[in-house]
């Protein structure tokens, strides 16, 4: 009796985050296509309207991204490990307040294309200066979210066979009789995998 209901629970558990970002994204755009001057009684917030502005992009984008890393770690941990999830869950939030502090900057100067060269510039600083970091975790996101392969799955990646012992957004773990080899995701990722059938 207890299994019939779990699984509900477990589907609004996952669902509730998610559509708590989607409205606070909604309101957020609402917010941000608001003009206090075109309504002659807020006439007197138009002086304070960046402020204004600045206070709910802030508090509604905190919202958003906290709901939003919540629906990922629960969806992430579902597919993958607990490790996983928690990177996810991080990567999610550095994008989504790095997305916040852009429009701010925008709301700022009064102009979008300054924000987009910011976040453009520094997204491009990040990549040359993590690019073998962020391949690996890109693949391992992949992994994670399509499951080629699962742990105790018998493969081969390469040059290199086992059983895989773990998955990690930066290794698959794979384990033998000798040794334990840790392959880097974007290269199970590239290379062909072969997944070897039980022999029962």
């Amino acid at each position: 009796m207890s299994a019939s209901t779990s699984q509900p629970t477990t589907k609004a558990s996952s669902t509730l985050p998610l559509l708590t970002a989607i409205v606070y994204i909604i309101v957020l755009l609402a917010v941000l296509s608001f003009n206090f001057g075109e309504y002659a009684f807020l006439s007197f917030l138009v002086p304070f309207e960046n402020i204004i502005t600045i206070g709910l992009v802030a508090l509604l984008g905190h919202g958003a991204v906290q709901a939003g890393t919540k629906w990922m770690f629960v969806v992430a941990q579902r597919r993958a490990s607990e490790d996983v999830a928690r990177t996810l869950r991080v990567i999610t939030r550095l994008v989504g307040y790095g997305l916040i502090f852009s429009f701010l900057v925008s709301v700022l100067t009064d102009n979008a294309a300054a924000a987009l060269t910011m976040g453009s510039f520094a997204g491009l600083v990040a990549g040359f200066a993590s690019q073998t970091v962020m391949g690996h975790t890109v693949a391992g996101i992949f992994l994670a979210l399509f499951r080629p392969i699962a742990i105790g799955d018998n493969v081969t990646i390469g040059r290199n066979s086992g059983i895989v012992s773990d998955i990690t957004l930066m290794h698959v773990v794979l384990d033998t009789d000798e040794e334990q080899s840790l392959i880097p995701s974007s290269t199970v990722v590239s290379t062909v995998l072969v997944k070897h059938k039980s022999s029962d």
